[in-house]
């Protein structure tokens, strides 16, 4: 998170959560699961398709979306189908910024507001949904200071790291525009949904601690000193620890969930990972290792790989493809991708003149990232020789940017 100067410079928005193989919506099973929203079971005669979400439409590919705010609080969203931008309400002037892959949360100096972003996937491994909806202002809630987001299908966390403070929402009730808080918990610089439980990173306890859906301990905890930083894959929830990380799955057969320590190589002295990132849900995430390069944490393999790199980064991000891309934000505004088997990156030219103000964000195809100084968003085509596909003039300028619907 970058906090805004005299001339403010865009808030970094952590990448966050993506795209799986989608299949035809045709395809689609679970015949005899109630979906969200509805009522009665599959024979009652109100029963909802399977994947119906109230005031949704489905869709048949990702509805991408850019969602932008400038310093002073305008706020507008740009369809990346349609090239299309709407303005929505404004939100308080905001210092820090976060996305899950649909809600964009700005904090101030009091508050965080909740955007919706209308737009979101939802992976159930074996088929995809696609969801598009009106994009709007949800409302805010008391919390300030730099803001992580985090959601599973029923509910969206946020933490403040600075207060140790931490709320889960219910989600079904955030994307009917209402903020309804479910839990509450304290001394937690990280608070993320596995599922129905909570995992908590305490700080004040050096410990990651399961929690139930209300928030009450479960027993379920590991030890992690000055936990900091979180993100949820495919595989479980991961809680950045000075000495590598927690990994927290659930057991498929409905027992306590399992807790792992994945640590990095003892006696390394590389600067730890905090803020990890990845395209939305994938095994494997990123995090910048100082200015010594980055880490990728497989969270499938239980491993950590070092990757040095010449120049200091400011922002990256796994892909987790085919092709194992990894996409970053030199120091030099210039964008970089790795592929599998390349001991060098492909780069473009400088793309931004500060580096330490531009936003990236991708999905399963590109990756976005934003100029403020020119309100340009820059489309790259990370598969292609890290191609610049075109540069999307926006009527806002985008010191906040985050792409939704992945």
């Amino acid at each position: 998170m970058h906090h805004l100067r005299t001339r403010p410079a865009p808030i970094a928005v952590p990448a966050a959560l993506g795209v799986a193989a989608a299949l035809l919506l045709s395809s689609c099973s679970a015949p005899d699961a109630d979906p969200p929203g509805a009522s009665g079971g599959p024979s009652s005669a109100s029963a909802k398709p399977h994947g119906f979400v109230e005031g949704a439409s489905e869709a048949s590919e990702p509805q991408l979306r850019l969602l932008l705010a400038d310093a002073d609080g305008s706020v507008a969203v740009h369809d990346l189908l349609a090239a299309e931008t709407e303005s929505l309400d404004d939100v308080p002037a905001p210092e820090h910024a976060a996305t899950d892959g649909r809600f964009l949360a700005t904090s101030d100096g009091e508050r965080t507001t909740i955007v919706d972003g209308g737009a979101w996937t939802v992976d159930h491994g074996d088929h995809t949904h696609y969801y598009d909806a009106a994009a709007r202002v949800v409302g805010s809630l008391d919390g300030a200071g730099p803001v992580t987001i985090a959601s599973s299908e029923s509910t969206t966390t946020l933490a403040w790291s600075a207060s140790g403070r931490a709320v889960a929402l219910d989600r079904d009730a955030l994307g009917q525009g209402e903020v309804r808080e479910t839990a509450r918990v304290d001394d937690a610089g990280v608070l993320l949904p596995l599922g129905t439980l909570l995992v908590s990173g305490d700080a004040a306890g050096d410990r990651v601690r399961v929690l139930d859906a209300a928030g009450e301990p479960t027993g379920v905890d590991a030890a992690c000193v000055d936990p900091a930083g979180g993100i949820v894959t495919r595989v479980g929830a991961v809680v950045g620890c000075a000495d590598g990380a927690v990994l927290v799955t659930e057991d498929p057969d409905g027992g306590d969930p399992v807790v792992e320590t994945v640590g990095v190589a003892a006696g390394s002295t590389l600067p730890r990972a905090t803020d990890f990132a990845n395209r939305t849900g994938r095994p494997t995430v990123a995090a910048l290792a100082g200015d010594t390069g980055y880490w990728l944490l497989d969270t499938r393999e239980r491993s950590w790989q070092h990757v040095p790199t010449d120049r200091p980064l400011r922002q990256v991000v796994a892909v987790d493809d085919t092709d194992e891309h990894v996409v970053a934000l030199d120091a030099d505004g210039r964008v970089l991708v790795w592929s599998e088997g390349d001991s060098a990156p492909v780069t473009t030219e400088p793309l931004v003149s500060s580096a330490a103000g531009a936003t990236l964000q991708l999905d399963a195809q590109r990756a976005y990232l934003s100029d403020p100084e020119e309100s340009v968003v820059h489309e790259v085509d990370f598969a292609d020789d890290a191609r610049v596909a075109r540069s999307i003039d926006v009527p806002v300028r985008p010191d906040v940017l985050a792409e939704v619907g992945r």
